[in-house]
């Protein structure tokens, strides 16, 4: 095969993407739906995001948000604002839709597609030994069968591969004749890419708008100290965050009130107004919105800039432009490195774990920064050359004492949570799209990963199994020593979705009554329609995802939350928001101490002394915004004795009128560690 040959794959592979998108309901039933979706979009002028079509052949179809990201990803649907629209190619797809043409658009939008085809026109494999080949051929180091089986569970259901004896599979007469017209990357070709200099790849500039906030950078690097390193929360029901982000700048591209923006994102993404105060100090502060009046927002010239392009590069331009640690995050990931790497060097540019992780999660979806094995990061060729036209910052250097022993002991400690936390949610998420994950019976793994993450967060949990018996069983007193009991019933999916068939109520009720409990919980990756929705909520089971598991348990170690208020989840219909509202509002409780001691440190010295009233004047225009309220508990917290960060200075009969004083923080910090490696080591013994 000669060069020009090994560039044309290289260019092919280029273009196309990785992960195909989940598509929702059933997989015999995705052909349907697929053709149903693109006629139902074609017949309406005005087809709306909330729409809920009626497509023959398919059942418990929802609403047409959920099937965007699948539809967007082959360039059939385009959105204009909540409007969705066929594009050229979704025009020229339904005037001849048939099997053949949809594989052909798989096979043009995905790597490895055609290229398993292949495999199995030449022997007959499992899907085991399909991943097996696959990975070794083109050097990948995925962590399960998921990427593989999506693939070829696509290529059942187009008809181009059949089952045959021992569960392995083989091509279809169909998909022998269609891999002949297929254009398909060798392996050599992949080795060559990666060998090659990253001078090929060529980055779009960004517009005018965009680009001088980088340039100022360039010119003033003292204005690195003024980005952000405030909290990032952005909702994502179909984890495609920057795409919700593109939603809400869309609706707010001329004048908006609070009320209207905080009404539209309510509707759009099921929150409720609590939640929605956590994400608008993030638009902000990462220059997307901009407050023009009282109260009325409008999308900044950058942000409007982005609407323009649609580059999700110049989305994390923006980003850098605004927020700590974004470029610099790239830089870092150059080589290959793990998670808690990048988690300590943040450190140095003044973040903690969850704000680096919601800066990855941008990244990655941007295509900068890929996961090329569990807990690892590096950063992608592109991210290589993006970087390099970033103005970075240096890590903050501050002058740092020997630690303590206690000190020490705290962080191992801190460290040690840290990893058994992303390795319970590892093994969990794999194990809920895995029932064989682990090389243990069907569904074992899964029902073992439920327990031990439930235990992770304080509760007494314990995996049953077996016939006539529930999967997990919770246990766990509130607040005032009453004792409660859930049972889970874990549901693992290799197609990752759960249905209302997948559950026997006569089972869960018989396990609930043998085992006294209050409440009943189904745990899966994911829930598939209504119906098992509307049943569960009319028998009282809570539908947990993966997803949301693994969320919670975070927020239980980095906020500490109580077992009465995590125990939430199981209530239904509200439990679970009402916990989010939970979440968010001791995230914004922090986020407003971490700035009162920060504007303390920074205002005391020219003002003297200050009270709540003070710094509500102070604070008005920062991106938090905390009310007077709020800021008398933040006092009213860092002024007590077990804390003592703050010392009242002059005392008032009204709150917001008592002035304090700034105490010796770094004592006060090594006292509450010293408490709390106490703790940690009375629970270890």
């Amino acid at each position: 095969m000669d060069k020009n040959d090994y560039n044309c794959q290289i260019n092919e592979w280029k273009k196309k993407n990785w992960s195909i998108p989940d598509l929702r309901g059933g997989k015999q039933q995705w052909v349907a739906l697929v053709f149903g979706l693109i006629e139902y979009i074609g017949q309406n002028e005005s087809c709306s995001i909330t729409d809920y079509p009626e497509i023959p052949g398919a059942s418990n179809v929802q609403a047409m948000r959920e099937y965007l990201p699948f539809l967007k990803g082959l360039g059939l649907v385009r959105k204009q604002f909540d409007i969705l629209v066929l594009t050229k190619e979704g025009l020229k797809f339904r005037s001849h839709m048939s099997k053949e043409k949809l594989a052909d658009l798989i096979q043009n939008k995905y790597r490895l597609f055609g290229e398993i085809l292949q495999l199995l026109t030449e022997a007959e494999l499992t899907i085991s030994e399909i991943d097996n080949e696959i990975c070794s051929k083109y050097n990948l180091q995925w962590a399960n069968l998921s990427n593989t089986r999506k693939r070829t569970d696509w290529l059942e259901v187009l008809e181009l591969i059949e089952p045959i004896a021992n569960k392995k599979w083989k091509a279809s007469l169909l998909g022998e004749e269609i891999i002949k017209k297929w254009y398909l990357v060798s392996p050599e070709a992949i080795e060559q890419m990666e060998s090659e200099s990253l001078t090929d790849i060529e980055i779009q500039e960004p517009p005018e708008e965009i680009a001088t906030l980088l340039q100022r950078l360039f010119d003033s690097p003292e204005l690195h100290k003024k980005r952000s390193t405030y909290n990032i929360w952005v909702p994502s029901p179909n984890n495609d965050k920057i795409d919700s982000l593109r939603t809400i700048i869309e609706f707010v591209y001329e004048r908006t009130s609070k009320k209207e923006l905080f009404r539209f994102i309510c509707e759009e993404f099921s929150l409720k107004t609590s939640s929605v105060e956590s994400i608008l100090p993030f638009l902000k502060a990462s220059g997307l919105i901009e407050e023009v009046g009282r109260n009325v927002f409008i999308a900044t010239p950058a942000a409007k800039a982005w609407l323009e392009t649609g580059n999700d590069l110049d989305f994390i331009r923006i980003l850098h432009s605004n927020m700590r640690f974004v470029g610099e995050l790239i830089k870092e990931t150059e080589k290959n490195t793990t998670r808690n790497t990048i988690y300590e060097k943040a450190k140095e540019y003044g973040l903690n774990a969850d704000k680096t992780r919601w800066r990855l999660n941008f990244l990655i979806e941007a295509g900068v920064v890929e996961e090329p094995q569990y807990l690892h990061l590096k950063a992608t060729p592109l991210g290589k050359v993006f970087v390099k036209e970033l103005p970075l910052a240096e890590p903050e250097q501050k002058a740092k004492s020997a630690q303590t022993d206690t000190e020490q002991s705290i962080e191992i400690q801190q460290d040690y949570y840290d990893k058994k936390l992303e390795k319970t949610i590892y093994l969990l998420k794999e194990a809920a799209v895995d029932p064989l994950a682990e090389n243990k019976a069907s569904g074992v793994a899964f029902e073992e990963e439920i327990a031990d993450m439930f235990c992770f967060m304080g509760f007494n949990a314990k995996r049953i199994g077996g016939a006539g018996d529930t999967d997990v069983i919770v246990r766990w007193k509130d607040d005032e020593g009453k004792n409660h009991i859930a049972i889970i019933d874990g549901k693992s999916k290799s197609n990752g979705q759960v249905s209302h068939s997948d559950i026997s109520d006569v089972a869960i009720d018989t396990h609930k009554e043998k085992n006294n409990a209050e409440f009943v919980a189904i745990v899966g990756n994911d829930f598939s329609g209504n119906t098992i929705k509307n049943h569960a909520r009319k028998k009282s089971f809570a539908l947990i995802t993966v997803n949301e598991l693994c969320e919670i348990a975070r927020a239980s170690h980095t906020l500490g939350l109580s077992l009465q208020e995590m125990s939430l989840l199981f209530q239904v219909p509200n439990g679970m928001s009402m916990l989010n509202e939970i979440i968010s509002e001791k995230q914004r409780e922090l986020d407003i101490i971490t700035v009162v001691v920060s504007t303390m440190y920074s205002e005391q010295d020219e003002e003297g002394d200050l009270s709540p009233r003070d710094l509500h004047f102070v604070l008005k225009k920062h991106t938090l915004s905390p009310s007077q309220e709020e800021l008398i508990t933040a006092f009213t917290t860092l002024s007590k004795p077990e804390i003592g960060v703050l010392k009242v200075s002059k005392k008032n009969s009204d709150p917001e009128h008592v002035f304090y004083t700034l105490s010796d923080s770094r004592k006060s910090v090594c006292r509450l560690r010293a408490i709390a490696s106490a703790i940690e080591s009375g629970v270890s013994e």
